[in-house]
């Protein structure tokens, strides 16, 4: 988290944590509660980072992400919503949730407001139900004016392996810190997703292989 600091001082830095989720009222609460409780914090993270950005705008860092250059030359194209493909030959090119947008936007806005109706029982894992295949989804639905940065960008290095070695330029490095097992696991769902993770990864790298060997 530091590194984003360091690289951006002329910006404001503010640090959302536990006290800010226990301390404000949110439209999705029941569904973060509902997340806490299974201890899918991806979930809970997801939610709060749209709440946030709908009620401040900015842009969210991930707090397992390292900043390599200042990111401003990224944010002036003059759009207002911005997020990062997840990788754009793995997984049927998702998206991260959104990282940046001004207050108030009306994509956001929905987005809330959709998430909110979902019964907290009936929410799936994070990456389907709030992040990554809910929000590549919901902008192919509403085409709002989005800028999508290339992977490369934010996400170099994917967590199946597969790395970008081409000459555009890479401002930051996502750790996948809950993928790669860097926090305590809190309940065996969360271990069973972490093996599934790997299981997929492992099939992935052997496809590339595979087709490595083909080409050569």
């Amino acid at each position: 988290m530091q590194t984003w600091i360091d690289r951006h001082p002329d910006w404001h830095y503010t640090l959302y944590g536990n006290e800010y989720l226990a301390s404000h009222n949110f439209q999705t609460k029941p569904q973060m509660e509902e997340y806490l409780r299974r201890g899918w914090y991806a979930g809970v993270a997801d939610l709060l980072r749209y709440e946030i950005l709908y009620r401040e705008g900015g842009f969210l860092a991930e707090a397992d992400s390292l900043c390599l250059h200042p990111i401003d030359e990224l944010l002036g194209d003059g759009k207002e919503l911005y997020t990062v493909y997840e990788n754009e030959f793995v997984r049927g090119k998702l998206v991260s949730p959104i990282v940046a947008a001004a207050p108030g936007h009306p994509f956001l806005k929905e987005l809330i407001e959709r998430l909110s109706r979902i019964p907290p029982a009936d929410l799936d894992r994070p990456w389907k139900q709030t992040g990554n295949l809910f929000v590549a989804q919901l902008i192919e639905e509403l085409k709002p004016d989005i800028t999508i940065w290339p992977s490369y960008t934010l996400i170099p290095e994917h967590y199946t392996g597969l790395r970008y070695e081409g000459p555009g330029k890479i401002y930051a490095r996502q750790m996948f810190g809950e993928t790669n097992n860097a926090y305590e696991y809190v309940s065996i769902m969360d271990w069973l997703c972490a093996l599934r993770q790997k299981l997929y990864a492992l099939r992935v790298r052997k496809h590339l292989r595979k087709l490595r060997r083909q080409r050569g």
